[in-house]
Protein backbone atom coordinates (compact mmCIF):
# COMPACT_ATOMS: atom_id res chain seq x y z
CA UNK A 1 0.00 0.00 0.00
CA UNK A 2 1.43 3.33 -1.06
CA UNK A 3 1.23 6.44 1.14
CA UNK A 4 1.34 9.91 -0.41
CA UNK A 5 3.29 11.88 2.17
CA UNK A 6 2.97 15.05 0.05
CA UNK A 7 -0.61 15.28 1.30
CA UNK A 8 0.53 15.62 4.90
CA UNK A 9 0.87 19.32 5.78
CA UNK A 10 4.07 20.94 7.14
CA UNK A 11 6.44 18.23 5.87
CA UNK A 12 9.61 19.33 4.10
CA UNK A 13 10.82 17.66 0.92
CA UNK A 14 13.62 16.01 2.89
CA UNK A 15 11.11 14.58 5.40
CA UNK A 16 8.85 13.36 2.60
CA UNK A 17 11.79 11.64 0.90
CA UNK A 18 12.93 10.06 4.15
CA UNK A 19 9.45 8.81 5.12
CA UNK A 20 8.85 7.44 1.62
CA UNK A 21 12.14 5.57 1.76
CA UNK A 22 11.30 4.09 5.16
CA UNK A 23 7.83 3.06 4.01
CA UNK A 24 9.13 1.38 0.87
CA UNK A 25 11.72 -0.49 2.93
CA UNK A 26 9.04 -1.71 5.35
CA UNK A 27 6.84 -2.89 2.49
CA UNK A 28 9.78 -4.70 0.91
CA UNK A 29 10.53 -6.45 4.21
CA UNK A 30 6.88 -7.53 4.54
CA UNK A 31 6.88 -8.95 1.04
CA UNK A 32 10.13 -10.79 1.69
CA UNK A 33 8.80 -12.16 4.99
CA UNK A 34 5.58 -13.29 3.31
CA UNK A 35 7.49 -15.06 0.56
CA UNK A 36 9.83 -16.63 3.12
CA UNK A 37 6.86 -17.98 5.09
CA UNK A 38 5.25 -19.41 1.95
CA UNK A 39 8.52 -21.05 0.96
CA UNK A 40 8.98 -22.43 4.48
CA UNK A 41 5.52 -24.02 4.32
CA UNK A 42 6.34 -25.57 0.96
CA UNK A 43 9.63 -26.89 2.34
CA UNK A 44 7.88 -28.43 5.35
CA UNK A 45 5.29 -30.10 3.10
CA UNK A 46 8.01 -31.42 0.83
CA UNK A 47 9.89 -32.80 3.84
CA UNK A 48 6.75 -34.50 5.14
CA UNK A 49 6.04 -36.02 1.74
CA UNK A 50 9.65 -37.13 1.44
CA UNK A 51 9.55 -38.65 4.94
CA UNK A 52 6.37 -40.55 4.12
CA UNK A 53 7.95 -41.87 0.94
CA UNK A 54 11.08 -42.93 2.82
CA UNK A 55 8.94 -44.77 5.38
CA UNK A 56 6.97 -46.54 2.62
CA UNK A 57 10.14 -47.48 0.76
CA UNK A 58 11.64 -48.83 4.00
CA UNK A 59 8.51 -50.89 4.64
CA UNK A 60 8.58 -52.37 1.14
CA UNK A 61 12.29 -53.12 1.46
CA UNK A 62 11.70 -54.89 4.78
CA UNK A 63 8.87 -56.95 3.27
CA UNK A 64 11.02 -57.97 0.30
CA UNK A 65 13.97 -58.78 2.53
CA UNK A 66 11.79 -61.00 4.72
CA UNK A 67 10.42 -62.76 1.65
CA UNK A 68 13.94 -63.46 0.35
CA UNK A 69 15.06 -64.72 3.76
CA UNK A 70 12.12 -67.10 4.07
CA UNK A 71 12.60 -68.37 0.50
CA UNK A 72 16.33 -68.92 1.05
CA UNK A 73 15.75 -70.77 4.33
CA UNK A 74 12.99 -72.91 2.87
CA UNK A 75 10.51 -71.92 5.58
CA UNK A 76 7.44 -72.45 3.41
CA UNK A 77 4.90 -72.26 6.23
CA UNK A 78 6.24 -68.92 7.45
CA UNK A 79 6.47 -67.68 3.86
CA UNK A 80 2.81 -68.52 3.35
CA UNK A 81 1.91 -66.72 6.59
CA UNK A 82 4.00 -63.78 5.42
CA UNK A 83 2.10 -63.54 2.12
CA UNK A 84 -1.24 -63.94 3.89
CA UNK A 85 -0.36 -61.10 6.27
CA UNK A 86 0.61 -58.82 3.38
CA UNK A 87 -2.58 -59.68 1.52
CA UNK A 88 -4.69 -59.03 4.63
CA UNK A 89 -3.05 -55.65 5.19
CA UNK A 90 -3.54 -54.58 1.57
CA UNK A 91 -7.14 -55.78 1.63
CA UNK A 92 -7.85 -53.89 4.85
CA UNK A 93 -6.29 -50.73 3.42
CA UNK A 94 -8.34 -51.01 0.22
CA UNK A 95 -11.56 -51.66 2.16
CA UNK A 96 -10.91 -48.67 4.41
CA UNK A 97 -10.32 -46.44 1.39
CA UNK A 98 -13.54 -47.71 -0.23
CA UNK A 99 -15.56 -47.20 2.96
CA UNK A 100 -14.18 -43.70 3.39
CA UNK A 101 -15.15 -42.81 -0.18
CA UNK A 102 -18.65 -44.31 0.23
CA UNK A 103 -19.20 -42.49 3.53
CA UNK A 104 -18.15 -39.20 1.95
CA UNK A 105 -20.51 -39.76 -1.00
CA UNK A 106 -23.40 -40.73 1.27
CA UNK A 107 -22.81 -37.71 3.52
CA UNK A 108 -22.77 -35.39 0.51
CA UNK A 109 -25.93 -36.84 -1.06
CA UNK A 110 -27.84 -36.91 2.22
CA UNK A 111 -26.80 -33.33 2.89
CA UNK A 112 -28.15 -32.25 -0.51
CA UNK A 113 -31.54 -33.90 0.12
CA UNK A 114 -31.70 -32.62 3.71
CA UNK A 115 -31.15 -29.10 2.42
CA UNK A 116 -34.18 -29.48 0.13
CA UNK A 117 -36.32 -30.97 2.90
CA UNK A 118 -35.41 -28.27 5.39
CA UNK A 119 -36.35 -25.63 2.83
CA UNK A 120 -39.94 -26.87 3.30
CA UNK A 121 -39.82 -26.05 7.01
CA UNK A 122 -40.43 -22.61 8.47
CA UNK A 123 -37.23 -20.96 9.73
CA UNK A 124 -38.56 -20.86 13.33
CA UNK A 125 -38.71 -24.65 13.44
CA UNK A 126 -35.79 -25.82 11.27
CA UNK A 127 -33.44 -26.49 14.19
CA UNK A 128 -35.96 -28.59 16.08
CA UNK A 129 -37.12 -30.53 13.01
CA UNK A 130 -33.68 -31.33 11.58
CA UNK A 131 -32.87 -34.33 13.78
CA UNK A 132 -36.26 -35.95 13.19
CA UNK A 133 -36.05 -35.40 9.43
CA UNK A 134 -32.52 -36.80 9.33
CA UNK A 135 -33.73 -40.00 11.03
CA UNK A 136 -36.63 -40.30 8.60
CA UNK A 137 -34.48 -39.79 5.50
CA UNK A 138 -32.82 -42.87 4.02
CA UNK A 139 -30.33 -42.59 1.16
CA UNK A 140 -29.31 -45.53 -1.01
CA UNK A 141 -28.06 -46.37 -4.50
CA UNK A 142 -29.55 -48.61 -7.17
CA UNK A 143 -27.70 -51.05 -9.46
CA UNK A 144 -26.80 -48.20 -11.80
CA UNK A 145 -25.33 -46.19 -8.94
CA UNK A 146 -28.09 -43.59 -9.03
CA UNK A 147 -29.23 -42.17 -5.69
CA UNK A 148 -32.47 -43.45 -4.16
CA UNK A 149 -34.36 -41.38 -1.61
CA UNK A 150 -36.98 -42.65 0.83
CA UNK A 151 -38.62 -41.29 3.96
CA UNK A 152 -39.75 -43.61 6.73
CA UNK A 153 -42.13 -43.08 9.61
CA UNK A 154 -42.88 -45.73 12.24
CA UNK A 155 -40.99 -48.30 10.18
CA UNK A 156 -42.95 -47.67 6.98
CA UNK A 157 -41.89 -45.91 3.78
CA UNK A 158 -44.13 -42.86 3.42
CA UNK A 159 -42.40 -41.08 0.52
CA UNK A 160 -39.85 -41.70 -2.24
CA UNK A 161 -39.01 -38.09 -3.04
CA UNK A 162 -38.98 -34.65 -1.43
CA UNK A 163 -42.20 -33.73 -3.24
CA UNK A 164 -43.95 -36.87 -1.98
CA UNK A 165 -42.72 -36.12 1.53
CA UNK A 166 -44.12 -32.58 1.31
CA UNK A 167 -47.50 -33.97 0.26
CA UNK A 168 -47.47 -36.48 3.12
CA UNK A 169 -46.28 -33.93 5.69
CA UNK A 170 -49.01 -31.46 4.71
CA UNK A 171 -51.57 -34.00 5.94
CA UNK A 172 -49.85 -34.63 9.31
CA UNK A 173 -50.82 -32.42 12.24
CA UNK A 174 -47.26 -32.61 13.61
CA UNK A 175 -45.83 -31.26 10.36
CA UNK A 176 -48.36 -29.12 8.54
CA UNK A 177 -48.20 -26.37 11.14
CA UNK A 178 -44.49 -25.89 10.49
CA UNK A 179 -44.41 -26.23 6.70
CA UNK A 180 -43.85 -23.14 4.61
CA UNK A 181 -46.93 -22.07 2.65
CA UNK A 182 -49.36 -24.47 4.32
CA UNK A 183 -52.53 -23.02 5.83
CA UNK A 184 -53.09 -24.76 9.14
CA UNK A 185 -55.92 -22.54 10.39
CA UNK A 186 -58.58 -25.10 9.50
CA UNK A 187 -57.35 -27.74 11.94
CA UNK A 188 -57.26 -27.58 15.70
CA UNK A 189 -58.66 -24.05 15.63
CA UNK A 190 -59.00 -23.94 19.37
CA UNK A 191 -55.22 -24.21 19.64
CA UNK A 192 -54.54 -21.24 17.36
CA UNK A 193 -54.77 -18.82 20.26
CA UNK A 194 -52.18 -18.47 23.00
CA UNK A 195 -52.96 -18.50 26.71
CA UNK A 196 -53.19 -14.71 26.63
CA UNK A 197 -55.80 -14.81 23.87
CA UNK A 198 -53.41 -13.60 21.14
CA UNK A 199 -52.60 -15.51 17.96
CA UNK A 200 -49.97 -18.21 18.43
CA UNK A 201 -46.65 -17.95 16.70
CA UNK A 202 -45.73 -20.75 14.29
CA UNK A 203 -43.42 -22.29 16.89
CA UNK A 204 -46.15 -22.20 19.56
CA UNK A 205 -48.55 -23.86 17.12
CA UNK A 206 -46.03 -26.60 16.36
CA UNK A 207 -45.36 -27.28 20.03
CA UNK A 208 -49.09 -27.40 20.74
CA UNK A 209 -49.60 -29.83 17.88
CA UNK A 210 -46.85 -32.10 19.15
CA UNK A 211 -48.37 -32.11 22.62
CA UNK A 212 -51.80 -32.93 21.19
CA UNK A 213 -50.38 -35.95 19.35
CA UNK A 214 -48.69 -37.52 22.35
Amino acid sequence: MSIDYTQIPNLTEEQITALTGLHDADVSRLIINRDDIKQEKLNVQEKLTAAEQVAEDARKAAVEAEEKRLIASGETDKLREHYETQLAEKTATAELATKTAKDALLSRDKGDVMSKVLSLIHDDYKGLAEAQLSNMLKIGYNDQGAITTTFESEGKVIASSVDEFKSWASEQSSFKKILNGVDSSGADTKQSLSASGGKMTLTEQAIAANKANR
